[in-house]
């Protein structure tokens, strides 16, 4: 066993809700459901000495000990990284260009935001008090990503897929050349908005992870948390190493690959993995390309020739699910409006 996959092993145990296990993946430890009530709300904000009139941008900070603990009992010990005053008007932009759900569900609940370097993976979210009703959030980022753009770090993070050794093949990710924050950060606040509202089955504590009732979002899409229903299963897409149990592919196979992923209603192989992924992606790329038209094309090249394209945006069967994205750009009436 190497050591990266000793440091995924120990995370894994951490966490009840892992994503894809790679060196640019994110982490969840523990992303737990509950809105709350008012006076629940109330409570926590006391106890945790959390203010949410407070800007986003004045979050950013030491990382939590808690989270360093995570890392250190891992076998990492990734360091602070102080943002310059590139880096943090960097964030601020990727904060602006949230959704309006997942920029007041952060304003609302996001305790800290911080940046570390040398973590063997992109994003950490954690939930500050996974006991309580009303949940707070901690979110931690790898520095490193501040100096990429969205095609470069999916690009680099897409390629751990594929073998390409004494290979002419290569995969490539076309989603523009916004900051690479922006699309880590749309993610990662998804993932916060899923573990207050719900998009997603909530997860009980003791409750088998395959055994939780369908919401809207995962009906007939999902048959449990990381199984999907009949009709979208396939051998070949489910051995790609996103998936717990895959494995680095030949390129040769990549093509197969994002044709079995073209018959399937997910944005991304990274977002096949499990339902919260799913719905980070989907949200990610709805965003990225329909509200900031950016491009978004998987590519596979035989040296400098495009030999296919695939556009999971463009799908059928992935813009069947945009109705479920409306609720993302609803303002904070119309929200209440439905409760």
């Amino acid at each position: 066993m190497t050591r990266q996959e000793r440091i995924v092993r120990s995370m894994r145990r951490l966490a009840t809700v892992t994503c894809a296990i790679f060196l640019s993946c994110s982490w969840l430890m523990p992303v737990v459901s509950g809105e709350g009530s008012k006076a629940q709300r109330a409570e926590a904000l006391a106890k945790y000495g959390f203010d949410p009139s407070t800007s986003l941008e004045s979050r950013i900070g030491e990382t939590p000990a808690a989270v360093l603990r995570a890392f250190k009992d891992a076998g990492t010990k990734p360091t602070a990284h102080v943002l310059t005053a590139v880096e943090r008007q960097k964030v601020s932009r990727a904060f602006a260009a949230l959704p309006p759900l997942n920029y007041r569900i952060l304003t609302g609940r996001l305790r800290s935001f911080s940046f570390l370097d040398g973590m063997p993976n992109t994003a950490l979210t954690s939930t500050v008090n996974p006991d309580e009703p009303y949940k707070l959030f901690d979110l931690t980022i790898r520095a490193g990503i501040l100096n990429e753009n969205v095609s470069e770090f999916l690009t680099q993070k897409e390629r751990t897929c594929f073998e390409t050794a004494n290979s002419s093949l290569n995969v490539s990710i076309h989603g523009g050349k916004l900051d690479a924050i922006v699309y880590v950060l749309l993610h990662e606040a998804t993932h916060i908005v899923d573990g207050t509202l719900q998009i997603t089955p909530k997860i009980r504590p003791g409750d088998r992870l395959e055994e939780s009732s369908p919401t809207s979002f995962t009906k007939d899409v999902w048959n449990g948390r990381t199984t999907l229903a009949p009709q979208y299963r396939n051998t070949l897409l489910e051995s790609v190493r996103f998936y717990a149990g895959g494995k680095v592919l030949r390129v040769d196979q990549a093509e197969a690959v994002y044709k079995a992923l073209s018959r399937t209603p997910f944005a991304s192989l990274y977002g096949s993995n499990n339902w919260h992924d799913d719905l980070a992606e989907v949200v990610a790329w709805y965003h990225l390309t329909e509200k900031l038209k950016q491009p978004y094309r998987i590519e596979i090249r035989k040296k400098r020739q495009v030999i296919f394209v695939y556009e999971p945006m463009k799908s059928d069967l992935v813009r069947s699910r945009f109705d479920q994205i409306k609720r993302f750009y609803e303002s904070e009436q119309q929200s209440r409006s439905k409760q």
